[in-house]
């Protein structure tokens, strides 16, 4: 008889219950963090990038890159390639001197 009146009393503590809901803005927030979508490295290095003042910069980088190369190169004296004119045409003699003579010795045997 004891069981059946803790019994009862237990299943009276469920009569006030009401059904669970969540807050006001549960299903906003869920909804959200859905579609929300994960950048990885490559994406944030995206974003930083395209950046107006970013892409700005750069390219003024570049520019100014490109002009002290002109700037060094106007300011060097004579051309690399009329320095190594003389060395290609000696190099060049001297391998055929050497491939000559070399040549020459095998048919003497």
């Amino acid at each position: 008889m004891e069981n059946k009146k803790d019994i009862d009393s237990v299943l009276e503590s469920f009569d006030g219950l009401q059904k669970a809901s969540p807050g006001v803005f549960f299903f906003t927030r869920v909804q959200a963090r859905l579609q929300r979508t994960e950048t990885g490295l490559w994406g944030k290095l995206a974003v930083f990038l395209t950046r107006p003042a970013v892409a700005f910069a750069t390219l003024c980088l570049i520019f100014l890159l490109n002009a002290a190369a002109l700037f060094y190169h106007s300011q060097s004296p004579g051309s690399p390639s009329d320095q190594n004119e003389p060395s290609l045409t000696e190099d060049y003699n001297t391998t055929v001197a050497a491939n000559s003579y070399y040549v020459d010795n095998t048919e003497a045997r």
